[in-house]
């Protein structure tokens, strides 16, 4: 019956989580769970930003109320499980703890040891899939602040950009010391050709931004 609880677990959890890698890999679970997911291990941390997607920005304050605070300050380890415990941390500790168990019963030990390490197994996994969600949502807060700042800069572009929106070249602009590269598009009538100095006017996307030609100011 245990043996087959984990070959059950294992072959469910590890199927979802195949699925789930597929459609990242596709680009296909920016509006699904993994937004959602990516939003709660940063909310469980008061977490104040924005998300970036492939298709724009999921932004959002964490806002809390006066007794959601309280409960928060008297129950911290609870607060805590919360941020840990997604669908897809469930689904990895699902997997894991299938597969943990299915090999301790492959080196025949005891039941009971069996179970505790599938236990131990599946939480190790649920941890380590929370960690490595909240790197990547920390790197794409980290992102979205950098190219926003770029809105009001002055750059060069380096891929000639196609006019109307038609497409996306390259620009390059100097910012906190350093010389950085984003897509741009832009909704002039004529191409922008290499060379030419833009001026960022909005974010059209997570690496992209929309640009016009900087008019000079005149002389006098």
């Amino acid at each position: 019956m245990l043996e087959l609880l984990f070959i059950l677990a294992a072959v469910v959890g590890g199927t979802v989580m195949v699925f789930q890698f597929g459609l990242t890999v596709l680009g296909l679970s920016d509006h699904g769970d993994a937004v959602g997911d990516l939003a709660d291990v940063h909310a469980g941390h008061g977490f104040d930003g924005d998300v970036s997607t492939a298709d724009g920005d999921v932004s959002g304050d964490h806002h809390t109320s006066v007794a959601t605070a309280a409960d928060g300050q008297l129950h911290p380890d609870s607060s805590w499980l919360f941020g840990v415990v997604t669908f897809r941390t469930l689904v990895a500790a699902l997997a894991f703890f299938g597969l943990a168990g299915m090999a301790a019963l492959r080196m025949e030990l005891a039941r009971p040891v069996a179970l505790i390490l599938a236990l131990g197994g599946g939480f190790a996994a649920m941890y380590g899939m929370y960690w490595s969600m909240r790197t990547v949502a920390g790197l794409a807060s980290s992102g979205n602040e950098r190219i926003g700042n770029a809105v009001g800069r002055r750059g060069t572009v380096y891929i000639p950009i196609p006019a109307e929106n038609a497409g996306a070249g390259k620009v390059q602009l100097s910012m906190q010391n350093r010389i950085v590269e984003f897509l741009a598009v832009t909704d002039e009538a004529e191409r922008l050709p290499t060379g030419s100095t833009v001026e960022v006017i909005a974010v059209a996307g997570s690496d992209t931004l929309h640009v016009r030609r900087a008019v000079e100011p005149a002389h006098a």
